[in-house]
């Protein structure tokens, strides 16, 4: 029942040799460059009639900062 594994394909390239290749084969693609994010309106100045959910972060008594969610 049990089958012979066999081994894994060898080339004739180095293993350096071949990700270059794909780099390189990557860089030709004609896969458009990603889009730059864009920045986000301040929670502020977005007008909804839902109240949004806001995280700040804030220190108690002892000096330690910790979040805490509050709703705008």
């Amino acid at each position: 029942m049990n089958r012979p594994v066999s081994p894994a394909p060898q080339t004739s390239r180095t293993a350096p040799a071949r990700r270059r290749a794909r780099t390189a084969a990557r860089l030709r693609s004609s896969a458009p460059a990603p889009a730059a994010p864009q920045q986000r309106e301040a929670a502020e100045s977005v007008a909804s009639d839902r109240p949004l959910l806001s995280w700040v972060l804030v220190t108690d008594d002892s000096g330690r900062t910790h979040p805490e969610a509050r709703w705008i």
